[in-house]
């Protein structure tokens, strides 16, 4: 009964912050790919943030509040087919549920993937990736082909993100998108075990920051290429 509930936050600042900064530099990068070689510094700004962001949701999968811990929400196997055959499960989940558990795993990979490959890539003639030089064309040229090929992924797994959130807010009544603005979740008053009581902000800032900082040494120290782009 909805008397027997109250509110617990459950998704810390931090990450509630790093999935809204993914989500601008998931559209900033489609939309500097398809607007033209004009956009192209801008578009290696939004691979290289999005890289930051991957490192950083790593860490905080391990360092961040219990429900951000990759060991609260990752299933096994046997979980997630449990899961799937249940037809009417008891309670919400208090985090993620096995399958979105690993659906956002998903979504880092592809993502990390998807920016790492952005690294080496080029067109011959207008841009390349900062360590372009250090491989061949030949493997430039597959490196590109997955780089277009992993964004296709991550739009298809975005899309079927929004379908599931979608109806689990509306269809199933859990509030999902308005928990990942606010952190909440309608849980049962006694389990208090599992709700976040700090944000642990000062660590978040500073995972932050090493993340950052790792890519941008990344991007500094890059060979400088033999021959230049006109």
């Amino acid at each position: 009964m909805q008397s027997d509930q109250r509110p617990q936050l459950i998704w810390d600042l931090p990450l509630r912050l790093w999935h809204w900064a993914l989500v601008v530099c998931l559209a900033g990068s489609w939309v500097t790919a398809e607007a033209g070689f004009d956009w192209t510094t801008t578009h290696f700004y939004f691979g290289y943030s999005a890289l930051a962001l991957v490192l950083f949701r790593l860490a905080w999968g391990m360092l961040g509040t219990f429900h951000s811990r990759y060991t609260s929400f990752l299933a096994s196997p046997k979980t997630v087919i449990a899961y799937l055959r249940r037809k009417n499960p008891s309670e919400p989940a208090r985090g993620h549920n096995p399958i979105g558990g690993w659906s956002s795993i998903i979504v880092v990979v592809l993502v990390g993937l998807q920016a790492s490959s952005g690294l080496f890539i080029s067109d011959d003639i207008f841009y390349a990736g900062p360590y372009n030089s250090v491989v061949n064309t030949s493997t430039a040229d597959w490196l590109a082909g997955w780089h277009h090929r992993l964004f296709t992924l991550i739009q298809f797994t975005v899309l079927l993100h929004i379908l599931a959130v979608s109806w689990y807010t509306w269809g199933k009544k859990e509030g999902l998108i308005q928990a990942m603005f606010h952190g909440r979740k309608m849980l049962p008053r006694g389990s208090t075990e599992e709700a976040v009581s700090e944000d642990r902000g000062l660590r978040a800032l500073l995972l932050l920051i090493i993340a950052a900082a790792l890519v941008a040494t990344l991007v500094y120290l890059a060979p400088v290429p033999e021959y230049e782009f006109y």
